[in-house]
């Protein structure tokens, strides 16, 4: 087969559903030498850097693409002319959309999260409005539907009634880097770097609404008493609709409680997590949620939410936790501090959890809907053909 893949990035700041991509392009090369791979992308340097060179494997850089209009227009109007050009078996589009006009080639999408639909208030208005045209039309216009969890797929049931055998499941996997701690050197390093204290609550995401960091700072108010020697470290560059949330963060800066790191390289950001005692994460929603899994695998226990996706993925592996219960929360907290056997029990379950979501799991299993979808696309493209001549005979 000759497979596209549509990649694209619209800022510097790359997170969860860009690093799927990543992931999923190296993975698929590592294990199929067989299929012929084009990467669409506007940051092919990027690309380059993170998936190796193959035989099997070109990549197409395509040029002003770097804001989510122009992305728009050109998935809408050239990406499904670019298919057809290619000769291409099968185009996956890795982030939500695809073209919703009929192209000649089969196309996959995968689907991260329903967020616009369900919580419009938790996003921006132009990301909602966005997503509320053009998402049921993207996800019906294509043969093959990839969900990273089952809470994505049941919301792809709710709202667009689309079931098995178009949807699969599929979980994305935590990269290799993320790993217990061993190199003192290293942690040393990246102490230094981010101002880290000697002892840390950890958040790692953006500060916007659905991530909850409200809940976050006010469990820090209540840990500052019961365990003064415990900052609280934030990471993560963007930020909206947080003006209340950034002021308490500025006076926690000052007092000396909270470090905000800004956005941590991505080859550092296994030490922040090495060296933090508890990692909370208490999100409103998440479609899959790679931050608490990321942290179990490099051995730091974790309270998390129960919303969304977030009590799939861990399982008992964490202390799963109503986000707006700030008692329980905090409970959890302390719990993990103060009582070693639990502790312990939590860092062993969490590296044993971490370790099913891999990488290569996800590229066979999409391999696997790739084969399903171009069999599917045969069969759509003879009848169709079988029709036109009827009609013409007619």
């Amino acid at each position: 087969m000759r497979i596209g893949i549509n990649f694209h990035i619209t800022d510097r700041y790359i997170s969860g559903v860009e690093y799927y991509g990543l992931g999923l392009i190296r993975a698929l090369l590592r294990c199929d030498g067989e299929n012929d791979y084009i990467v669409y992308t506007n940051q092919p340097v990027l690309v380059q850097e993170y998936v190796p060179s193959s035989a099997n494997l070109r990549i197409v850089g395509v040029k002003g693409l770097n804001t989510r209009p122009a992305r728009i227009v050109w998935e809408q109007t050239m990406l499904g002319r670019l298919a057809s050009a290619a000769q291409l078996d099968l185009l996956h589009c890795l982030s939500y959309m695809c073209p919703v006009r009929r192209v000649s080639v089969p196309c996959v999408v995968t689907i991260h999260d329903t967020i616009a639909l369900d919580h419009p208030g938790w996003c921006k208005k132009t990301n909602a409005l966005y997503f509320n045209l053009l998402l049921g039309l993207a996800a019906k216009r294509a043969l093959g539907v990839i969900a990273v969890s089952k809470s994505t797929a049941q919301s792809l049931k709710r709202n667009f009634n689309l079931v098995r055998p178009k949807v699969r499941i599929v979980y994305p996997g935590i990269d290799s880097i993320f790993k217990p701690g061993g190199d003192v050197a290293r942690q040393r390093e990246v102490t230094r770097r981010y101002k880290l204290p000697e002892r840390y609550i950890l958040y790692v995401g953006n500060i916007e609404p659905k991530k909850n960091i409200r809940a976050v700072l006010a469990v820090q108010e209540r840990i500052r008493k019961l365990s003064p020697a415990h900052k609280l470290v934030i990471t993560g560059a963007r930020s909206w609709s947080a003006r209340a949330e950034l002021h308490k963060i500025a006076a926690g800066a000052a007092s000396g409680d909270i470090i905000r790191t800004g956005y941590v390289r991505r080859s550092d950001l296994p030490f922040v997590y090495q060296m933090a005692d508890v990692f909370v994460f208490p999100s409103l929603y998440e479609g899959f949620g790679f931050p608490p899994l990321e942290a179990m695998a490099c051995g730091t226990p974790v309270v998390t939410s129960c919303r969304g996706a977030l009590g799939e993925t861990v399982k008992d592996a964490a202390l799963v936790v109503e986000p707006d219960n700030i008692d329980q929360i905090t409970q959890a907290v302390v719990s993990l501090l103060r009582e070693p056997s639990l502790r312990q029990k939590h860092i062993r379950q969490g590296l044993e959890r971490s370790r099913r979501f891999t990488w290569e799991k996800a590229a066979k299993q999409t391999l696997s809907v790739y084969d399903e979808v171009c069999a599917a696309g045969r069969v759509l493209r003879t009848s169709r053909s079988i029709g036109k001549s009827i009609l013409e005979f007619l």
